[in-house]
């Protein structure tokens, strides 16, 4: 009997711990505020968040990341259900326009990332230079 409740409590316990994310997060954390909000502030993140999103066909999306750094380095790329990465954010603002609806991948990627960002998203009719088709 005791075997399987520890059995038991350990699956619970890697289920509810290790849900897909790699990373150590110190002295803060990264949540989803609103439906378009991404929200970090941490003394210290390093490894991969990730989360999904919802995105429709011929709708022109318009991300904005706003950081600060006080060391380390922060990153974020967004993939498809197969895994196939099809931008990294290097700019503070990307347009994108999704060529099926479906769910994609946010990844936020931390090196010793000392600080907090906010990543916005909402669909827009403007376009410019950084539009993206996926």
């Amino acid at each position: 009997m005791f075997k399987y409740s520890f059995l038991i409590v350990l699956i619970a316990f890697l289920l509810i711990n290790f849900n897909g994310q790699e990373n150590q997060i110190v002295g803060g954390r990264i949540k989803k505020e609103r439906s378009e909000v991404f929200f970090g502030e941490y003394d210290s993140f390093t490894g991969r968040y990730s989360r999904s999103i919802k995105l429709k066909k011929g709708v022109t999306y318009v991300f904005r990341l706003s950081k600060n750094t006080k060391s380390g380095d922060l990153s974020l790329y967004v993939e498809d259900p197969r895994r196939t990465r099809f931008f990294e954010m290097t700019n503070n603002s990307l347009y994108l326009t999704p060529e099926r609806t479906r769910r994609y991948r946010i990844n936020f990627i931390g090196s010793e990332h000392k600080g907090s960002f906010q990543l916005h998203w909402k669909s827009s009719v403007q376009r410019d230079d950084n539009e993206t088709s996926v």
